[in-house]
Protein backbone atom coordinates (compact mmCIF):
# COMPACT_ATOMS: atom_id res chain seq x y z
CA UNK A 1 0.00 0.00 0.00
CA UNK A 2 2.49 2.53 1.21
CA UNK A 3 5.30 1.54 -1.51
CA UNK A 4 2.04 2.10 -4.64
CA UNK A 5 1.22 5.15 -2.98
CA UNK A 6 4.81 6.50 -3.37
CA UNK A 7 4.81 5.47 -6.71
CA UNK A 8 1.78 7.24 -7.67
CA UNK A 9 2.83 10.44 -6.10
CA UNK A 10 6.53 10.20 -7.70
CA UNK A 11 4.36 9.76 -11.14
CA UNK A 12 2.67 12.65 -10.67
CA UNK A 13 5.36 14.88 -9.48
CA UNK A 14 7.66 13.72 -12.71
CA UNK A 15 4.13 14.88 -14.55
CA UNK A 16 4.42 18.26 -13.19
CA UNK A 17 7.92 18.71 -13.44
CA UNK A 18 7.39 17.56 -17.59
CA UNK A 19 4.40 20.29 -17.54
CA UNK A 20 6.79 22.78 -15.84
CA UNK A 21 9.67 22.40 -18.37
CA UNK A 22 7.19 22.31 -21.17
CA UNK A 23 5.75 25.44 -20.35
CA UNK A 24 9.21 27.23 -19.89
CA UNK A 25 10.33 26.36 -22.88
CA UNK A 26 6.76 27.44 -24.73
CA UNK A 27 7.31 30.73 -23.01
CA UNK A 28 10.99 31.57 -23.64
CA UNK A 29 9.79 30.52 -27.45
CA UNK A 30 7.24 32.86 -27.41
CA UNK A 31 9.32 35.55 -25.95
CA UNK A 32 11.96 35.23 -28.68
CA UNK A 33 9.30 35.09 -30.93
CA UNK A 34 7.79 38.20 -29.64
CA UNK A 35 10.42 40.13 -29.63
CA UNK A 36 11.44 39.33 -33.15
CA UNK A 37 8.00 40.04 -34.83
CA UNK A 38 8.43 43.94 -32.44
CA UNK A 39 11.88 44.63 -34.30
Amino acid sequence: MNFALTRRSSGIHAAWHFWFALGSVIKSLCGSFCSACLH
